[in-house]
């Protein structure tokens, strides 16, 4: 008799999986299937959907702190204890029930976009390094390309306030990278010396730094140039050139830890009718409420809108028309595809590092939210045509045959040596001995 209900349900996702049915490896489907180990005889796709829509990606998802999970009503300790048992295994990540200051000592592996911040050792009171007004070290080297280490370090932990009610003015930025570049072999950097240096305000200073770090451009609590950072300083450091724009767009809408930004492109742009500027304020006060006070749900998210939608329709991100307005104030994306194809390959790289697998579904990278096909609004035909391109110049692997339709990385290639590439106007290099990743 064939199988029926949850029960029948639930062997074909079983099947689907050891059968390697590609549908079966979207992070929705692999997390549905890893809850019915913990829950019996329920339908754990809402579960799953709903973790997904709360923490962006199942990385993230197993990510996540046992106490932000337990939020999520449906799910209980036996869920919690096998996704951090998930966790470990693949990582061997120590798990969360170690003290909070063993916690934060732990160091894990960088991303080259990051969301996992670079994570330091944590400082003591007393320690040299939390002096504010250290002279910068200037004798740290730089960070070499990584096949295995995204540029974009992936975290669960949102910040709401990026901008605190100040705008992305570029030429204030470029004097604060112009400072860091001047810099740039320094461990860290305090607040005041940049202060002194380019006469901007304190708070100018942390706000812009502030942006600086939602694109991936400077490291945070420490103030000095991530690798991409130090790129786009030496070659376009008014941030006006179309790769660079690209580069910091992927960047700020594609990091969950962005929280307002990455909303707005994942979420609030993929509905199908547009929305105003006061309906997006809306629906992100329905989603956020209880997370947050009053005043920060009332002027900082209007502050925070307002930094976005001014940076893509009046700012340098306007070169993009990402964004565009119609008719009665709703906002729309305007689907991308003049991409510069160095910059598409290294945000390829870079996610997939993320992920840390060298193969990607094309339906999981149009779907996911924070993917490149994702925070460019790619449909899944345009996003093919996309990579077809890359794969034509020998940067990837397209893989088409037997009903497959996926993107495979090719060992040597870094996200950090695509961007070098572009800046440096010269095709990039395969690094024969480089390791790559199983």
């Amino acid at each position: 008799m064939a199988d029926t209900g949850e029960l029948g349900h639930r062997n074909r996702l079983r099947q689907r999986f050891l059968a390697g049915e590609a549908e079966a490896f979207n992070d929705e489907t692999l997390l549905e299937l890893l809850l019915t180990f913990a829950i019996d005889r329920k339908d754990v796709k809402p579960l799953a959907q709903q973790l997904i829509q709360n923490f962006g990606d199942l990385t993230n998802v197993l990510s996540a702190r046992p106490d932000e999970i337990l939020k999520i009503k449906g799910l209980g300790q036996s869920s919690v204890t096998l996704l951090q048992l998930v966790k470990y295994i693949r990582s061997g990540t120590i798990p969360f029930n170690t003290s909070q200051r063993e916690q934060e000592a732990t160091v894990t592996q960088p991303k080259l976009f990051g969301e996992k911040e670079l994570v330091t050792q944590e400082s003591k009171p007393g320690d040299e390094n939390n002096k504010p007004n250290e002279t910068p070290d200037i004798t740290a080297g730089q960070e070499s390309p990584n096949l295995k280490k995204p540029l974009v370090i992936k975290t669960n932990r949102r910040k709401f306030q990026i901008s605190n009610g100040y705008l992305l003015e570029f030429d204030q930025f470029a004097r604060i990278l112009h400072f860091l570049l001047e810099n740039k072999g320094a461990k860290k950097i305090g607040r005041k010396i940049i202060q002194e240096d380019t006469g901007l305000s304190d708070r100018q200073i942390e706000n812009l730094v502030s942006m600086a770090t939602a694109m991936g451009l400077i490291k945070p609590n420490i103030q000095i140039l991530s690798p991409t950072g130090l790129l786009i300083a030496e070659h376009d450091i008014f941030i006006e050139k179309q790769g660079s724009l690209e580069w910091c767009h992927y960047v700020g809408a594609g990091s969950y830890r962005n929280l307002v930004w990455f909303e707005i492109f994942n979420n609030l742009l993929t509905e199908p009718a547009p929305m105003t500027q006061s309906e997006w304020l809306e629906r992100l006060r329905n989603k956020l409420s209880g997370e947050f006070t009053a005043k920060t749900l009332g002027t900082g998210l209007r502050e925070e809108v307002r930094f976005v939608l001014d940076a893509y329709l009046e700012r340098n991100f306007n070169k993009l028309g990402i964004l565009q307005h119609s008719q009665g104030e709703r906002i729309y994306r305007r689907r991308y595809t003049n991409f510069v194809p160095l910059v598409l390959a290294a945000m390829i790289y870079d996610y997939c590092a993320s992920k840390e697998d060298h193969l990607s579904q094309v339906s999981e990278l149009v779907a996911t939210p924070g993917s490149p096909a994702m925070v460019f609004g790619l449909d899944a035909p345009s996003f093919r045509q996309q990579i077809e391109g890359l794969h034509e110049r020998g940067w990837i692997r397209y893989e088409t045959t037997h009903s497959l339709d996926q993107i495979r990385l090719k060992p040597g290639f870094s996200a950090l040596e695509f961007l070098t590439a572009h800046f440096e106007d010269r095709e990039p290099r395969q690094v024969s001995n480089q390791v790559s990743r199983e």
